[in-house]
This record gives C-alpha cells, structure tokens and sequence, in this order.
C-alpha cells in the first residue's frame, strides 16, 4: 500500500437494485440489504475495510474487503450519488 492509499471502515452504500443472485451471495457474508424501488442500500457487518485502489479519475473505485475475506469491487459514480459492485471472490 502506498502513502496515498486510504483505507477506511465501510459501514453502507446506496447501488441499483441487485438481481437475486448478488443478493444472496452478499447477504449470506453478512451484509444488510433494504430494497427500495430504483436502488439498494447495502449495509456491511462490523470489520469491513473500504480502500482506494485506483488513482481517482471520474469515478472512485475501491477494494471493499468483509471480515471473512470476500472482496468486492466498488465504483463509485459521484454524479449518480451511486455505486457498482463487483463481486470478486
């Protein structure tokens, strides 16, 4: 890691709406998910570490690291207010 990487706790993001697959997957790591009709708020158990792995162009992009290890892509789309996750592993 280097002096301009920041690495953070994560606590919640607001997405588009997942389809069932990402939801379970995200839910059985232990995250939170409260549906509304056009995106999701996604809430992350205590432990998980959110950092920049890009240098910030348009879009932020991170490492979303959860306690038991699985990691997700996070973009971070500043006009939208909204991320895209990726889910890695």
């Amino acid at each position: 890691m280097n002096e301009t990487t920041r690495t953070q706790q994560q606590k919640k993001i607001k997405t588009p709406p997942f389809i069932d697959e990402v939801t379970k997957v995200i839910k059985a790591h232990g995250c939170e998910i409260v549906e509304y009709a056009d995106y999701c708020v996604v809430t992350f158990p205590e432990g998980t570490t959110r950092t920049e792995i890009f240098p910030r162009l348009y879009n932020a992009r991170y490492q979303i690291t959860l306690p038991d290890g699985f990691q997700v892509r996070e973009m971070y789309d500043r006009c939208r207010e909204q991320s895209l996750l990726f889910l890695l592993s």
